[in-house]
């Protein structure tokens, strides 16, 4: 019965170390500037009502972001509360990939990026767009 006991909770603990600090429907908050380590410029905001993007997502407010990333101009789309919207202005930020980049090593449509805000909250954000 001990032995059930410990590896149930050894299993439990094995899931929330592999979930690390990010919680589902949840920015991470108090993150580490220098875990961010791609620059990011962004030039305009725009909110939109209805915004449907990607695979997985369902018609909610959303913000688009006009914005620099690695030297590409590119659109960025991403849920927000009304904290977030507040902190998400023209100027310069970092980000992050949450996940190991896909094949090749450069920005595609719908790839994830985690935003560094200024209170040290990330925005989960994807690329929506390109342009020169």
């Amino acid at each position: 019965m001990k032995r059930s006991f410990v590896l149930s909770i050894l299993f439990l603990c094995s899931i929330a170390s592999a979930q690390g600090k990010y919680r589902l429907g949840q920015p991470p908050a108090d993150q580490n500037p220098n875990d961010y380590t791609i620059k990011v410029h962004v030039s305009a905001t725009h909110f939109r009502q209805c915004a449907t993007v990607g695979y997985h997502s369902e018609c909610g407010e959303g913000i688009y972001l006009d914005a620099i990333l690695n030297g590409k101009k590119v659109e960025l789309f991403g849920a927000v509360d009304k904290h977030q919207s507040a902190l998400i202005v023209p100027g310069d930020y970092r980000a992050m990939l949450p996940k190991k980049p896909r094949v090749g090593g450069s920005e595609v449509l719908f790839q994830n990026y985690y935003v560094l805000l200024p209170d040290k909250s990330a925005w989960p954000c994807e690329i929506t767009g390109f342009s020169e």
